[in-house]
């Protein structure tokens, strides 16, 4: 017998409500994607490594694989020679694991800046100057006296190394073929490998060559002149252009590189790629993952040293021979990888999954066997497993993720690895370490991390086809924009385009397939019933709000990864519903506040222009705004969004609770505006304020457009105009 719902308690009752919103969504997803077309990947010609490198060049590969060489060289090193470190220096466990970690603190703050600042310079230089600084830190440190300089110069090479998530593999990405994309990824990794193998033994040699206890010094300075000559061939680099061969799959041609386009705002951009489905469960796997992956190699050499007594040279030994079988892994998913994508993009995303379990559970099992030959055995199995999951995934995201938001997109990658994973775990193994040794506390951090990592990525899955036909989608349109713009004159390019509009508050979206536009010196009436979506479109053009898909353009700018605060300098200002007011200040010093970026020479002429708009306003100047009543208020908002001078004007609730003989003082000077030229989107739900002050008319109705058309045809629409609340109490007009 089922459970009525009056005994369901207030968890159960949001848990059901969430559920069903989740089968809503997928179901209104699947008739999008149908109208859309079928799903899938990229139509992307399937090519061999040897084709792939012809067409993307083997520079670029030769350059970023060495740069991986190079940098996993060190830190696999760095994990070599952690004993030789804690005794030299005196430290625990717990210490020695978040020196480990503290590499992953300023890596992650570092990919933040440089995913922006590589959106705006070429990415070489970005590289050239990061290898630079990663070069002068690792030399450096092998000078350092104490722990604590030896946790300023970790956070500094992670600082130098930060560039190689959010820059160099997107460089990859942007310089070959999808078709051969896995495969160049598995190259990249065999690079990385090669350092991973030979970075234990020549830590290894260089400890046994120096000898003593302050061998481990000369690693240091050893890895850091070798990354001199790299930083310096940065500067000689082909660069590759964004997203060129998803157009070349998916349109059969380059699109024109515009020369406008906007910074893209950190902000919006993370918002953006958070709300994309299968994005957000990798993001939260690789968060889980990152536990597992950063921290074994330390602690399995404090392992070795402790419990087998290996020394420096003979742990380089055993950490480069247990990452050979690794090279098969990843030679082996490399070659299936882009057909298996291909074919069924969200088996793929299980098999990924699916690796990075099998991985953990290797690992931990070969954690506790009793000699070294059958921990060797087990880790370079592991190894293997962990490769080939590595190999297919940038591939995959690659995939789901704009081409102008890669940057972004692999930076937070790094966010969520080494925040989430590498950092924390790092110090709660060494913690666990310190009580109950290497063993059990890595059984209990890896199992579960790698548990709960393959199972988000395979649960993202189901939502990957829809992700790839959002970006197929996306391109679509640039393209038939870019062709529109091509034959049109200056005066058809609306002021305000907005395309294929979707936007969620959490897991309720509110907004479904929004579109419109807005041309100069037109009056735009966005109406419909309470809870309809009207103010939040105003949210979504003016930047508050940030969609999960659809674009917004200004005057053919692209203007969809914008903040607020460009938006508003470009001219998009917003007046908002409510108060939007300093109430404590002086109807001056409000006008002011809202001008404080324009000059005296500026400022001066847009003051007047408000009090020449408003002589109510210009009346009591100097009377505090909080006195005021409701309908002067508004006016002094109205006053203060005009002192920008805006390209459009978008006013939300403009007869909200006002006596009739306000709202029409206030429709006068909307209509002097709109005589004047001002391009308005005016959201009411008073048809007769529409009526007066709007060209044209949208209504919506649960958050889709259910007319668009003059306002008058609006008023003759029965059906519509009764869900529309006409005569409401301060409504006149």
């Amino acid at each position: 017998m089922t459970e009525s719902p009056r005994s369901e308690t207030p968890a159960d009752l949001v848990a059901r409500v969430f559920d069903e919103e989740e089968r809503r969504q997928q179901e209104i997803a699947a008739a999008e994607a149908a109208q859309r077309g079928p799903a899938g990947s990229f139509d992307a010609e399937q090519l061999t490594l040897r084709q792939g490198l012809r067409r993307g060049g083997k520079g670029l590969i030769g350059f970023i694989g060495l740069l991986g060489f190079v940098e996993t060289l060190e830190t696999s090193a760095f994990a070599v020679i952690a004993p030789d470190i804690q005794k030299s220096l005196d430290v625990s466990d717990g210490t020695i694991g978040a020196i480990g970690g503290a590499f992953g603190i300023l890596f992650l703050l570092g990919s933040i800046p440089l995913s922006s600042l590589a959106d705006r310079v070429p990415r070489k230089l970005v590289v050239g100057a990061a290898m630079s600084l990663w070069s002068v830190v690792v030399m450096v440190t092998s000078a350092i006296s104490n722990a604590f300089l030896l946790f300023i110069a970790r956070m500094g090479a992670g600082l130098g190394q930060s560039y190689y998530i959010p820059v160099a593999g997107p460089m990859l990405m942007d310089g070959y073929p999808i078709g051969a994309r896995a495969k160049v990824f598995a190259l990249n990794g065999w690079f990385q490998m090669a350092g991973q193998a030979l970075g234990p033994l020549v830590a290894g040699l260089v400890v046994l060559i120096a000898t003593g206890d302050e061998g481990w010094r000369w690693v240091f300075l050893t890895m850091g002149v070798m990354g001199i000559p790299l930083a310096l061939s940065a500067f000689f680099v082909r660069e590759p252009r964004r997203g060129s061969h998803e157009m070349q799959a998916v349109l059969g041609k380059e699109l024109e590189q515009s020369d406008n386009e906007l910074p893209i705002s950190l902000s919006v951009a993370f918002e953006r790629l958070r709300k994309i489905k299968s994005f957000y469960y990798y993001l939260t796997g690789m968060a889980a993952i990152g536990f597992a992956i950063f921290t074994t190699i330390i602690f399995i050499n404090l392992h070795l040293e402790d419990h087998f007594e290996l020394s420096a040279f003979e742990r380089g030994v055993f950490g480069s021979l247990t990452v050979l079988p690794g090279f098969v892994g990843a030679a082996v998913s490399g070659k299936r990888a882009d057909a298996l994508f291909k074919e069924h993009p969200s088996r793929a995303m299980v098999f990924i999954g699916v690796l990075v379990v099998t991985f953990g559970a290797i690992q931990v099992v070969g954690i506790w066997m009793p000699t070294v030959l059958l921990l060797g055995i087990f880790l370079g199995a592991s190894n293997a497993f962990a490769r080939a999951a590595f190999a297919i995934l940038p591939g995959v995201i690659a995939s789901v993720i704009p081409y102008r938001l890669r940057s972004r997109g692999t930076a937070l990658v790094g966010i969520y690895m080494f925040l989430f994973g590498a950092f924390l775990g790092a110090v709660i193994t060494g913690m666990l370490s310190d009580v109950h040794g290497e063993q059990t506390a890595l059984t209990i951090v890896i199992l579960p991390a790698t548990l709960v990592g393959g199972s988000l990525m395979a649960y993202g899955s189901r939502f990957i086809e829809g992700d790839i036909a959002l970006v197929i989608e996306e391109l679509h349109e640039e393209q038939d924009e870019a062709e529109r713009m091509a034959g049109a004159d200056a005066a058809d390019i609306p002021v305000l385009q907005v395309r294929n509009l979707d936007f969620s508050y959490g897991k309720v979206q509110v907004l479904f397939d929004i579109g419109f536009e807005v041309h100069q010196g037109e009056s735009l009436a966005l109406l419909g019933t309470n809870g309809a979506g009207k103010s939040t479109v105003l949210r979504v053009v003016s930047g508050l709000g940030v969609p999960q898909r659809g674009v917004v353009r200004l005057h053919g700018r692209t203007i969809t990864y914008a903040d607020p605060g460009m938006r508003a300098k470009i001219g998009i200002v917003q007046l908002a519903g409510g108060k939007a007011i300093f109430p404590g200040l002086s109807v001056e010093e409000n006008l002011r506040m809202a001008g404080f970026r324009y000059g005296p020479a500026e400022l001066e002429p847009r003051l007047e222009r408000a009090y020449d708009l408003f002589p109510v306003v210009a009346e009591r100047r100097s009377a505090v705004a909080g006195d005021f009543s409701g309908g002067q208020q508004q006016m002094l908002s109205l006053a203060m969004a005009l002192m920008h001078d805006p390209e459009i004007l978008m006013i939300d609730e403009l007869s909200l609770g006002l006596a009739p003989v306000t709202v029409q003082s206030l429709l006068e000077v909307v209509e002097r505006l709109r005589a004047e030229g001002q391009t308005m989107i005016i959201v009411e739900q008073s048809l007769n304020v529409a009526l007066a002050v709007a060209d044209r008319a949208i209504f919506l109705e649960k958050g889709q457009v259910r007319f668009e058309g003059p306002a008058q045809d609006l008023a003759e629409r029965d059906d519509l105009a009764r869900a529309v609340f006409l005569g409401q109490s301060g409504s006149g007009g």
